[in-house]
């Protein structure tokens, strides 16, 4: 018994430290690791009004843009606890008459150029790009990525 009441005596502080610094590192590494989430968009501008329109209509604070030129954008964007709003955006171009390694390649970046002109002109525009629907624009943003990748990899320094 009575080694048992030191075992005690010894290990409660310890367990009771660790308890608080787990307790405590959620919320402060949360606020040290913020810059995870992008920039900090200052109210009035382009980067803040993309943010914000991805915020209130994309999923999960996405939201994909154009130009009507080939440039498709995805704009994440998060509402930090200190009122900040964080804004990463990534940016693709599938240019006009591009030819891919296949034909049917081919084909889907001309659909793809002509649709975003499509719904360039359709769509309302927020921060200097039109607002894509989400499923159109996320499909635009994955092929853009595709174009990109593709042309980097038949144009490296290595070929």
């Amino acid at each position: 018994m009575n080694s048992m009441k030191r075992c005690v005596v010894r290990f409660l502080p310890a367990a009771m430290v660790i308890l608080a610094v787990t307790l405590a590192a959620g919320p402060a590494a949360a606020g040290l690791f913020d810059f995870t989430h992008g920039r900090i968009a200052a109210p009035g501008s382009d980067l803040y009004a993309l943010g914000t329109e991805a915020i209130e209509q994309g999923l999960g604070g996405t939201s994909y843009f154009t130009n009507g030129e080939g440039r498709v954008v995805e704009v994440r964007a998060k509402e930090m606890a200190s009122g900040d709003l964080r804004v990463t955006v990534r940016r693709v171009h599938i240019p006009k008459n591009y030819v891919a390694d296949t034909h049917d390649g081919t084909l889907e970046a001309e659909r793809t150029y002509t649709r975003l002109e499509e719904l360039a002109e359709e769509s309302p525009w927020v921060g200097g790009y039109a607002v894509l629907p989400h499923n159109e624009g996320y499909d635009a943003y994955k092929f853009g990525v595709m174009v990109e990748t593709e042309f980097n990899r038949n144009h490296s320094s290595g070929n």
